[in-house]
């Protein structure tokens, strides 16, 4: 639940919905670049059966469903749902393509997935147009998410999460409310799609068929937290169709996305310097909570939630994803310690949007499958999201995979029995977190070196290995080719040969391998039941090669998601990998970091250039306390722009003031004291103009510049000045103008703005 929320487009331009032309598959030219014709339109619809051994994925044209540049051709892509049961039932994969014009146009596109699971792509593609103008820019959704076909969509997780933060309720009864909206939604999509199909391999294999399909050589992979394990599979499965790969917040084997919550976020605040009042904060909410209300994303209504230390602290860490919001937190963190809990509440709003930027259908289906969190420690109290992804896996049960007739003997082999016993056995893995249940690792290093016990040894960037054992090899798709299973939970390794039976490719390893010392070993994947034969000494581990494409990866000096000296650690092991870090930036760094994005271009020009701007310069200083004025009214003022009707009242008067004083002494029937009370009052508004200049939007959501309050005493002299004038013999009537608005402004702004 730590993935990068889904960010929209900050640059919406003309739509590029692209009308479905005539078909034919696009055809690679010279430049590497695919001829930009309309594909073949699919002779089925998603989730429509058809016959045949094998399907070739393909790609069919539609209209943009969201406003992107002009231009940009939309489609989908046509894919089995389960590759295992190529003659089984096809999925839409949503993708954009937008091409590059011009002389300087590069011939290698570069192809980008966003992160989650379950966060979309598309949004981000004129976005990416402009980061990269002179290559080909392709957006690739996820298997399931709102822009493919069937959407995984989950509400009843989205309201599960609102109702558990609206009650401080025991943390026992908080997971069984979210396993029981976890179970209610498995069950409604299991009807709706083989779920056992939607796990990162199978993704990584859409990325390698989108590629072959729309016609480019070669193409550059750019994945973003949860993606960079997709992109290293991809890059890993079609070498020779990966010129670069750009991997930014790298999710590594030794952090996993949704494990150790606290211990990422305690070091990320050591780095900020407020570990002692980030403390003194969390110990104060858990002791009294606060109530905050906010906007409902499920019902769009008002919603007040109980928030404790601990779910305090998860906003945070969620929070920290922004480089708008890291900036203001050590200011933050020591106004809530001190009381000032209404500093949250822009957290707080933001954090109910992002309820909504995931598809929690596809983010459960995978993450339960791929790497299935630990059980919380009896007594302890791990952060909201991690406790949320803890309860909803062991109430997410993977369905079990239909049978399977093999092309090759025309036998069928149903996943999770022994064939000719009927020994029904479980699906997927429940040991080791780190492994699917297909044996792949998927922890994202760049290089897995398998072993031959079902262990991974980790040593670099590369292809995401899998675990083998005995003899034969394990394909990255779980197939068993060689002679014995292999194990990716708590395991032993079998030592003999499995029956002369013949199976679907991929029905081994996808199970624990039980080793009982005794003369019978018992299988639990879909191998069955084994004879044991004399156990044989365990070959040396085999580590495959790292990946020899270059590698970049990026981190940012404050993501408490996928902390930087992790990733750091792996891409050192990697020979043609390097790692850039980023001074104050959090979590995917290419949204939050212009000199991010300007290192990204410069190395896909030309992979061993240096990047062309110090990523050591934070772009934005630290709001450290005491250096600002704590209040929440200008984040009330950017919800409700009424309210600043008396500070633009009193603008508009002292200029008024100012322009008939000066007339009247021209005149020589004017009154010196008019004119020095505009120019109070307009000098007092200039002030206040100068010191929000460089002043971050995001730092007004929780004070305003430290030298206002006192800048209002130049609005009391004018008050003063104005008032005496007002009340001269022979004054005009329009002086009492100033006077009164003078009073509403500064009862405005000593009585709301500044308190």
């Amino acid at each position: 639940m730590h993935a990068e929320r889904a960010t929209a487009d900050p640059t919406p331009q003309t739509t590029g919905g692209a009308t479905p032309q005539t078909t034919g598959r696009a055809t690679p030219q010279t430049t590497g670049r695919p001829t930009p014709q309309a594909t073949r339109t699919a002779q089925s619809t998603s989730q429509a059966p058809v016959t045949g051994s094998t399907k070739q994925a393909r790609v069919e044209q539609h209209p943009c469903s969201r406003q992107l540049p002009a231009g940009t051709i939309c489609g989908f892509l046509i894919v089995p749902e389960r590759r295992d049961a190529p003659s089984g039932t096809t999925i839409k994969v949503g993708y954009a393509v937008h091409h590059a014009e011009g002389p300087g146009r590069k011939a290698d596109a570069v192809v980008y997935m966003g992160g989650g699971p379950g966060a979309s792509s598309q949004q981000l593609t004129g976005f990416l147009v402009e980061m990269l103008p002179n290559r080909d820019v392709i957006t690739i959704e996820q298997r399931g998410d709102r822009f493919s076909e069937p959407r995984l969509q989950c509400p009843e997780i989205a309201e599960g999460l609102v109702q558990t933060l609206q009650t401080t309720g025991q943390a026992a009864q908080e997971s069984a409310l979210l396993a029981k909206s976890a179970l209610a939604c498995q069950d409604r999509l299991s009807g709706q799609a083989s779920l056992s199909g939607y796990r990162t391999s199978e993704i990584a294999a859409d990325v390698v068929d989108l590629r072959k399909a729309i016609g480019y050589s070669k193409w550059n992979l750019l994945g973003v937290s949860y993606s960079t394990r997709v992109m290293l599979q991809a890059a890993a499965k079609d070498p020779q169709g990966t010129r670069s790969v750009v991997l930014d917040s790298l999710v590594t084997g030794r952090v996993a996305p949704n494990g150790d919550g606290w211990p990422r976020l305690a070091a990320t605040i050591a780095k900020l310097g407020i570990t002692a009042r980030f403390d003194a904060m969390v110990a104060r909410l858990n002791a009294k909570p606060v109530a905050l209300t906010t906007r409902n994303p499920i019902t769009d209504g008002e919603v007040t939630l109980l928030l404790d230390g601990t779910d305090v602290a998860t906003i945070l860490a969620e929070s920290l994803q922004s480089s708008d919001v890291i900036p203001i937190i050590p200011a933050l963190v020591d106004g809530v310690a001190d009381g000032r809990t209404w500093l949250l509440q822009p957290l707080v709003d933001d954090m109910s949007d992002g309820l909504l930027s995931h598809e929690w259908g596809l983010y459960y289906t995978v993450l339960c499958q791929d790497q299935p969190p630990p059980v919380p420690a009896p007594g302890s109290r791990p952060l909201f999201t991690y406790a949320a992804d803890a309860a909803a896996c062991p109430a997410w049960p993977v369905p079990p995979k239909t049978a399977v007739s093999s092309p090759s003997a025309g036998t069928t082999s149903t996943p999770g029995k022994t064939p000719g016993t009927g020994s029904k056995t479980p699906d997927r893995a429940t040991g080791t977190p780190g492994k699917d249940t297909t044996g792949n690792d998927i922890t994202g290093d760049i290089t897995a070196g398998a072993t031959s016990k079902g262990t991974t040894g980790t040593t670099g960037l590369g292809a995401t290995g899998n675990a083998t054992g005995g003899k034969g090899a394990t394909a990255t798709d779980g197939s068993a080719a060689g002679a014995s299973g292999t194990g990716s939970g708590k395991t032993g390794t079998v030592q003999g040969r499995t029956p002369r039976t013949r199976t679907t490719p991929g029905a081994t390893g996808s199970g624990n391998t039980r080793a009982t010392g005794s003369g019978n070993t018992r299988g639990t994947g879909r191998a069955g039941r084994i004879k044991a034969r004399t156990p044989r000494t365990p070959r040396p581990p085999v580590r495959k090669p790292a990946l020899a494409v270059p590698i970049l990866v990026l981190g940012g000096q404050f993501d408490a998601t996928t902390p930087p000296e992790a990733a750091r650690e792996t891409a050192q092991r990697t020979p043609s990998a390097r790692f850039v870090e980023f001074a104050g930036v959090g979590h995917a760094v290419f949204l939050n970091s212009g000199c991010g994005r300007r290192t990204i271009a410069a190395f896909l020009d030309d992979p061993a250039a240096s990047a062309p701007c110090d990523p050591a310069e934070a772009t934005r200083p630290m709001v450290q306390p005491g250096t600002i004025f704590l209040t929440s009214s200008a984040y009330e003022i950017t919800k409700h722009p009424v309210m600043l009707l008396p500070l633009l009242g009193f603008t508009l008067v002292s200029a008024l003031q100012l322009l008939l004083g000066l007339v009247a002494l021209v005149r020589r029937r004017g009154d010196w004291l008019a004119v020095l009370g505009g120019l109070l009052g307009l000098a007092f508004i200039g002030l206040v103009i100068d010191s929000l200049r460089g002043f971050a939007p995001m730092t007004l959501a929780i004070g305003l510049p430290e030298e206002i309050p006192w800048y209002g005493l130049i609005a009391i002299a004018a008050w003063l000045v104005s008032t005496v004038s007002a009340f001269r013999l022979r004054a005009r009537t329009f002086a009492i103008v100033p006077c009164l608005a003078g009073l509403a402004f500064i009862t405005w702004m000593y009585g709301w703005l500044v308190v």
